[in-house]
Order: C-alpha cells, then sequence, then structure tokens
C-alpha cells in the first residue's frame, strides 16, 4: 500500500484553475493545515477555495475529488 500524502491546493471558483501549492508527507498533516490555514487568510474575500485533500497520489485526487481538476475549462497549475 502506497505511504498517504496531503496536496495544499488552492481553487479558483470562477476560472475554474486550480494550483497545486505544496505537498506534504503522511506524518505532517498538522504542517499542511497551518499552511491552508494561512492561505485562507491571504485569500479571504477572493472567490477561491483553500483545501489540503489526502491521497496516495494526485493522480488519485484527479479521479476521487474531480471537482477540483475536472472542469473542461480549468487548468491545473502547478506551484514553482
Amino acid at each position: 500500500m502506497k505511504s498517504l500524502k496531503h496536496f495544499l491546493l488552492v481553487y479558483n471558483r470562477q476560472s475554474g484553475e486550480t494550483d497545486v501549492r505544496q505537498e506534504f508527507p503522511s506524518s505532517e498533516g498538522r504542517a499542511a493545515l497551518r499552511a491552508r490555514f494561512q492561505l485562507e487568510r491571504e485569500f479571504r474575500g477572493q472567490d477561491t477555495e483553500v483545501v489540503v485533500l489526502t491521497g496516495s497520489s494526485l493522480a488519485a485526487l484527479r479521479k476521487t475529488h474531480s471537482r477540483y481538476f475536472g472542469s473542461s475549462t480549468g487548468r491545473v497549475l502547478t506551484a514553482a
């Protein structure tokens, strides 16, 4: 069985774009949530969702959470 990871995402509701901000190992769930709360403060008042999703891979999350990845007009951005 693959180890789970936490993925920090910022989803723009208007554009349908998802920015994958950071990946955390399974042992760093609290750090992922702290990073999420910080980004929520930064994006307050904007039409965005900041979420932490947990799964074996980003590819697996694309299947289970297609809302963030599956729109025909949406794009997935990756953090530099």
